[in-house]
């Protein structure tokens, strides 16, 4: 009969010691190494991640807003010219990646009507303009015949509003009409634009006096920003939103003081210059 003997490696040559085969210390610390080298590796990864992306969300609203900055500048220099007469003002604009333009039109209408059908045999006067726009993506700021908009997706909001004035039983309407010049109608891409504004010297700007002769009297603006313009005169005393459902680019504002209705038309030729 054999003797079979089980053999057992021992520690350090000790009988008795404590077999290596039966000791799972060792596993134990690799596996505890890897899961916390695994956590760190994916909390530094995900603080990269957001992190990263979060510096990029804020630097795009940080250009926007210097855009929109930029725009209130214009703003005001065409507000001067309203109030002062100014020939000529000059602003200028970093595009960042996004475009200007100077196509497109705005139109003013008034009429003794607010009834789409009925408009065009029913105008009293029309007025147009240009609207100077930025654009990036999905948002845009524009001036727009003496309101600045800016727009997001599908909605839009004035930044500052036209200077339309209605008490004692007139109104008075000023229109900054904005003629394109000589240069291109739009920019692009990086760097500074120079906006000019020249007085045009073929058209003199010019008050204009309408009666209303007991009828009541209707704006209408066909815009790219129609619920902008509709809530500002839903909310400007003076004024209705008499908008028709259904219209698509156009806001009617019924004139609540329209006995006599003053509107004054300030012509400027807009040029983009690099």
């Amino acid at each position: 009969m054999s003797d079979r003997r089980s053999r057992t490696v021992s520690i350090g040559g000790i009988p008795g010691g404590p077999s290596l085969v039966e000791d799972e210390r060792g596993v134990s610390d690799v596996v505890g190494y890897i899961l916390v080298f695994s956590l760190i590796t994916i909390t530094i990864g995900t603080v990269f991640a957001v992190g990263i992306s979060g510096v990029e969300d804020r630097r795009e609203a940080e250009r926007v807003d210097n855009v929109e900055r930029a725009f209130e500048v214009f703003d005001d220099n065409l507000r001067d010219i309203q109030r002062y007469g100014d020939p000529n003002r000059a602003t200028e604009v970093r595009l960042a990646g996004g475009t200007l333009s100077v196509t497109g039109e705005t139109r003013f209408t008034l009429a003794n009507t607010s009834d789409p059908g009925e408009v065009d045999n029913r105008t009293v006067a029309a007025w147009t303009s240009r609207p100077l726009a930025y654009r990036d993506g999905g948002t845009t700021i524009a001036y727009d015949a003496g309101a600045l908009v800016r727009g997001d997706g599908d909605g839009s909001v004035m930044l500052s509003e036209p200077r339309f004035v209605a008490a004692d039983d007139r109104t008075t309407i000023p229109i900054v009409a904005l003629v394109r010049g000589s240069g291109g109608d739009s920019v692009a891409g990086e760097g500074t634009v120079q906006i000019t504004t020249v007085e045009d010297a073929t058209t003199n700007s010019e008050t204009e006096r309408f009666e209303g002769d007991g009828e009541t009297l209707y704006l209408w603006v066909e815009t790219e920003h129609p619920d902008a313009w509709g809530r500002y005169f839903e909310e400007t005393d003076g004024f209705g939103n008499a908008t028709p459902a259904g219209t698509e680019g156009v806001a009617v504002a019924e004139l609540g003081h329209s006995e006599t209705v003053y509107v004054r038309e300030t012509v400027r030729i807009i040029e983009l210059r690099r």
